[in-house]
């Protein structure tokens, strides 16, 4: 059908039931129109074409209102080519028209609907103030209490500023850090295990995996695989919590190693057979070729910290409690230093990796310098660490550190253990926020300098777990309160708690909320959290020019 090119063909490729039909003014033959499972979701159209020539296309997409998206693509290759469109409204009648060079067509389309378990969302925000883009963030499961309502399923959701959903995507296991590649695609942590580049625009994925998934726990307590049988192997434990593209095209990300430990002076965990030792995981960082899936170079926390040391930092329910059952079931491990994130600071040569479970974030030597050898530890700041703090307060059980253009640092701080708060005093509560400090490594000191607490009413915002903090282009902060507990609780283990997530950006220097997401479920039939979010420009390719019509 497409070996001649006097006839421009169109294919629709649309999800969940999107149905389509051909306008009668294009003659029998000229327009094929299927549907079927595309590569996006019911907010997502994939047309396919034949071009004549390289050149550009033009596919616009009108509801019967007249409004909706007009999208110009790249110069295309002559032969196939592809358009995809997002953020159409579902359950929506549109016109799609596309133009290309001496050639139109034209064909209806009805998008189908949005899955009934999408989590609840809502959103106040003020448009005029947010910074532009995409609003891009997981949606992780959370069921209320202990009961089978929690799964392992996950969600990736993008929401315009007004808070409509515009692009979705879900697989079978928790998705953790998110982040969209210089040329688009959108490169995640899947569940504990491995990783992900999806393509939006067709669906592809590429994955990676490491030995947990592919040997030592190759599928979950449901019985489906961590891992796809193209996954691409990384010879690692695992990968967990953030994966970040580097300027040499390779990937880093967190895993973990198990060393049994002697010489505990006594016992942590209760119930145990205390003999002085423990199987103690610990969180490597490693750098592995993405092509291949060679490892670079990979540094263990038990290089740079004795587990042994500064034991007042461990926290029983934290060390014992079973977090990495999930990822090593038959070996009793303790969860030791639970690093939740790694990134390169390039001007400093340095590896900061944020140790939640230490209050700490660690910086390594990156590569070989002057100075020393890659791998070597640099510095350890907070509590305990090697930082006097002249202003503010220490951050505690902190997440997503961001490395700022003058070398500060920006956080999320969950503030678990916070000194001189309780849950059960209401007139000094526990509470969560995002701050900023400056680090001065020639002085060895560090001074907050910023912070932003969202307290309500009646509560002071308090997430014990997961959260984010970033720094927008235009200087206001995303702040992600992601692992809110209702009633509140210092752990999403408490029997009976309902998770839920919030995602605000505020002016730094006015502190006003400008944009407010929550995902909570009213009827408590099933809790939400929020690992991380993201403001991305757009999820169209490098080179696509989007207008509003």
């Amino acid at each position: 059908m497409f070996a001649k090119a006097r006839y421009l063909t169109i294919v629709w490729m649309l999800l969940a039931g999107l149905s389509a039909c051909s306008v009668p003014d294009i003659a029998e033959g000229d327009l094929e129109v299927t549907s079927g499972p595309a590569p996006a979701d019911a907010t997502t159209a994939t047309v396919r074409f034949v071009m004549e020539e390289p050149s550009t296309a033009v596919v616009t997409a009108v509801d019967e209102s007249g409004h909706g998206t007009r999208v110009t693509s790249p110069e295309l290759d002559a032969g196939n080519a592809e358009v995809t469109v997002f953020g159409l409204d579902p359950g929506t009648e549109y016109t799609v028209s596309v133009e290309i060079p001496g050639r139109t067509g034209k064909t209806t389309l009805r998008t189908g609907e949005l899955p009934e378990d999408l989590p609840p969302i809502t959103v106040t925000s003020d448009p005029s103030q947010m910074e532009p883009g995409l609003t891009l963030f997981d949606a992780i499961p959370l069921g209320a209490g202990t009961g089978d309502n929690a799964t392992d399923d996950g969600y990736l959701i993008a929401v315009d500023a007004d808070g409509r959903i515009v692009w979705y995507y879900r697989q079978t296991h928790s998705i953790q850090d998110v982040r969209r590649t210089a040329t688009g695609e959108l490169l995640f942590i899947n569940f504990e295990t491995g990783a992900k580049l999806l393509d939006p625009s067709t669906g592809a994925v590429v994955e990676w995996a490491g030995t947990t998934a592919l040997e030592t726990a190759p599928r979950d307590s449901h019985g489906r695989p961590y891992a796809g049988t193209a996954a691409i192997s990384v010879e690692t434990d695992q990968m967990h919590h953030e994966i970040i593209e580097l300027p040499n095209g390779n990937y880093m990300t967190l895993s973990r190693e198990l060393r049994r430990i002697e010489g505990y002076p006594e016992a942590i965990c209760e119930g145990d057979e205390f003999d002085g030792s423990y199987n103690v995981g610990a969180d490597t960082i490693v750098e592995f070729d993405p092509a291949t899936g060679q490892t670079i170079s990979e540094w263990s926390l038990f290089d740079f910290v004795d587990p042994l040391d500064e034991l007042d930092l461990v926290v029983p329910a934290e060390f014992c409690g079973g977090y990495l059952e999930r990822v090593y079931p038959d070996e009793d491990a303790r969860d030791w230093t639970h690093a939740n994130a790694v990134i390169l600071d390039e001007p400093g040569n340095a590896v900061l990796v944020s140790v939640r479970h230490l209050d700490q974030i660690v910086a390594i030597r990156y590569a070989d310098d002057e100075a020393g050898d890659a791998g070597e530890l640099l510095w350890r700041l907070g509590r305990g660490g090697d930082f006097a703090l002249e202003e503010g307060e220490w951050f505690l059980h902190q997440h997503s550190p961001q490395l700022l253009p003058d070398g500060s640092i920006l956080l999320y701080d969950n503030g678990n253990q916070r000194p001189g708060t309780s849950l059960t005093d209401p007139q000094n509560l526990p509470y969560s926020r995002a701050a900023r400090y400056t680090v001065d490594v020639d002085t060895m000191t560090a001074t907050q300098v910023w912070e932003h607490r969202l307290d309500t009413p009646d509560m002071a915002v308090y997430a014990p777990f997961v959260g984010d903090a970033d720094h927008l282009a235009g200087g206001n902060v995303l702040i992600t309160h992601g692992g809110q507990l209702d009633p509140p609780a210092h752990s999403p283990q408490a029997e009976g708690v309902l998770g839920w997530g919030e995602i605000i950006e505020v002016a730094p220097d006015t502190g006003d909320v400008l944009f407010d997401l929550h995902m909570k479920d009213a009827t408590r039939s099933q809790g939400w959290v929020i690992y991380r979010a993201e403001r991305i420009p757009s999820l169209y390719p490098t080179g696509y020019v989007v207008e509003q019509v």
